[in-house]
């Protein structure tokens, strides 16, 4: 029986997925993105639209800016004197007049394609958006406490397991949907789903991107049918960012959701009781445009209604239309499950990860790239980054792209826990299909960053930023969303170091000791060499002549354990005599293989500067792990033991691992399966005091 288990769920608060100030909160961006716009009359004009749900830029597809006037016509526009809002020409839009000049006379004079208000402008105006979309709308909610609540309730969730989310359907009097009930139950749960020309479905593309960790599911109910017309929540008439209509929508499906009967008991919540994933679709495409209406977005709902034994408080609303692609769903589903940040620029003026991101734009909605290692193995866990500080000088590392997403990254980092850097390999195929370039990737973190600074100094900078190779800074200088050239490989770009273009300096400027060389021709597998020492302190040459093994005094737990064997054994103090020693009791995880984990939890802290673990090995299908590391809790996060040395792996003995010693009451360890093998442990051993 598989046992899924939060690390330090009988102990403690699981570690914070993500943290975000209260007035942030997530979109799905575009980049000249064709749509169909509503005229008052009801006709339709073609345009191309950059932005998300809080700012918007709309030009003619020949490059013409737009703005609706006070009537609510798309007119062309023109900048006012001080260039911070645009002005209608009071020139009409209109793609179906053959009359129109293909170079338009307005008010008498020419107008410059691509028109744009200064940026300052555009910063002051989404902000103003966020915070009237989310900022005032999650301080309402019962659950909102003096100002120090991020509005997402809880995004903690065991990075492996089922999610059961909720998805209701809309149609509205005389707009039904185009595309039936049974086709998006496909698109969010068929196993090998390919409709739509998208790559599986949406619970394809996290199984995938998760290494089988995760198998997320949709329950769909409706269809709804509202109590309006769709251009009466769709209303071109409302301020920009207020959302109000769609409010109102929700409120009506919500409550309708109340008086249908579903059983919603089986599905996903956090500790409070709220669903972690609730998708609301409707029929048809956004009509307004500009930031307002029923274009898609994530909210609150500010009250809290039982619905069947669930709540519900942070929702995604987004459209049907004539075609389904997984991009916005997906990236959507990584805020509310995992608390994913948004790393593309809000106000436009950088391209933050650019295509290299789920959680920034997109080169192919119908194949979005999978998370960045940043949200995949930091916030996500499914394979926590291996440690290049515990190696010595002059080691070569092995960097194995998996063209799903599911790929192990390297770590390095300094004295300031939130800054450190990730290498990972990536390949141009199935989920990479789509990205600019292939090659040795290596990512700047830092976690008090921000993906809207690009200034890329000490003081404004990215959260996470890829290190172009070339140089260019391509994405911080929004000349593009990445193109060749932007990774590493033998031939071109062979070397990261603090002398190089760019640097492995910290942001405040100081050398960081990664100093990566001779890296491999492109390939599936990548080799590079890390040359410099770490810095770290040697463990304490002397240790306490008190410490002993503590492990006796710890509850144990486990990711998964075979029915037959025991998490118990890790423990009981019994010293086999061979790997193979089956006279007491094994903890072993057979069939599971990939990244499987064993912990102890104390009641109390303990220094601990040393482990002793006897594996277990038998012949059957259990092996010694290809590698492992060992973990501890600092009481906001799981850190890497400092300077371990040892991590062997050696049968009929116990492999000793020394670190600088860390005062903790949780401890764990990370096993990497070798090949197909599982992985077992007879005894495990913590000393310390």
């Amino acid at each position: 029986m598989r046992k899924t288990i939060q690390f330090f769920a009988t102990a403690m608060t699981v570690a914070t997925m993500f943290t975000v100030t209260n007035t942030q909160a997530f979109a799905a961006p575009y980049t000249n993105k064709a749509f169909e716009l509503v005229q008052p009359d009801g006709s339709k004009v073609q345009v191309e639209i950059t932005g998300d749900e809080y700012y918007q830029h709309i030009e003619s597809p020949d490059g013409y800016t737009l703005i609706r006037d006070e009537n609510g016509w798309i007119c062309y526009a023109k900048l006012n004197e001080d260039q911070t809002e645009y002005v209608s020409t009071g020139v009409t839009y209109d793609t179906n007049n053959s009359q129109r000049s293909s170079e338009p006379q307005r008010g008498g004079g020419g107008l410059e394609k691509h028109l744009k208000i200064k940026n300052d402008a555009v910063k002051e105006k989404a902000e103003e958006v966020r915070k009237r979309l989310h900022g005032t709308d999650f301080k309402n909610t019962p659950n909102f406490e003096d100002g120090n609540s991020n509005g997402l309730l809880d995004s903690k969730l065991a990075a492996s397991g089922d999610v059961k989310g909720l998805t209701i359907l809309i149609d509205f009097p005389g707009t039904k949907s185009d595309i039936s009930q049974s086709d998006i139950n496909d698109f969010f749960n068929k196993t090998g789903y390919r409709g739509f020309n998208n790559n599986g479905s949406v619970r394809d593309y996290y199984y995938d991107v998760s290494g089988g960790r995760v198998t997320y599911t949709n329950t769909l109910i409706g269809f709804y049918t509202a109590k309006h017309p769709k251009s009466y929540y769709d209303d071109i008439y409302e301020q920009t960012g207020s959302y109000a209509k769609s409010d109102e929508l929700a409120e009506e499906a919500f409550q309708w959701l109340k008086t249908s009967g579903n059983n919603l008991s089986s599905l996903t919540t956090d500790s409070k009781g709220y669903l972690k994933a609730v998708n609301i679709l409707y029929a048809g495409t956004p009509d307004a445009g500009w930031a307002k209406g029923l274009w898609p977005h994530q909210s609150w709902y500010p009250k809290s209604d039982n619905f069947n034994g669930v709540k519900i408080q942070k929702y995604e609303m987004s459209n049907i239309g004539r075609d389904l692609s997984l991009y916005t769903i997906c990236h959507e589903s990584g805020h509310m499950i995992y608390g994913y940040p948004d790393l593309y620029d809000y106000d436009g003026d950088s391209q933050g990860t650019g295509t290299y991101s789920l959680m920034s734009t997109v080169a192919n909605e119908k194949n979005p790239t999978p998370p960045d290692p940043y949200c995949r193995n930091i916030i996500s866990r499914w394979n926590l980054p291996m440690n290049l500080n515990e190696y010595n000088a002059g080691t070569t590392f092995k960097a194995v792209a998996d063209k799903n997403g599911n790929s192990y990254s390297y770590k390095w980092s300094g004295n300031q826990s939130k800054e450190y850097y990730l290498v990972e390999n990536i390949q141009k195929n199935g989920r990479y299909a789509d990205v600019p370039d292939a090659g040795l990737a290596i990512w700047h973190i830092d976690e008090n960053g921000n993906n809207s600074k690009n200034e890329m100094t000490p003081n404004s900078h990215y959260l996470v930023s890829l290190e172009q190779a070339d140089g260019n800074y391509d994405l911080e200088r929004n000349r593009n969303g990445g193109n060749r050239g932007d990774l590493f490989r033998g031939g071109y770009k062979d070397s990261f170091t603090s002398n190089t273009t760019p640097d492995s300096k910290w942001w405040n400027k100081s050398v960081s000791g990664l100093e990566i060389s001779q890296i491999g021709n492109l390939g599936n597998e990548m080799t590079f060499k890390q040359s410099a020492s770490n810095q770290n302190p040697d463990p304490d040459p002397n240790p306490d002549p008190q410490v002993t093994n503590i492990a006796g005094q710890a509850t144990a737990s486990t990711s998964f354990v075979s029915d037959w064997e025991s998490i118990n054994a890790l423990n009981d103090g019994i010293d086999p005599s061979s790997s193979s020693d089956r006279s007491g009791a094994v903890y072993g995880n057979w069939p599971e293989t990939g990244s499987q984990w064993v912990q102890y939890v104390f009641n109390e802290n303990h220094t601990i500067s040393s482990c002793d673990v006897y594996w277990f090995r038998d012949g059957q299908g259990i092996d010694v792990p290809s590698s492992y590391r060992i973990m501890y809790w600092d009481g906001a996060a799981w850190q890497n033991v400092p300077n371990a040395k040892g991590l062997g792996t050696k049968t009929n003995q116990y492999n000793t691992t020394t670190f600088t010693p860390i005062t903790t009451n949780g401890i764990s360890i990370i096993m990497d399966s070798n090949g197909s093998s599982s992985t077992g442990i007879i005894e495990w051993k913590v000393n310390g005091n």
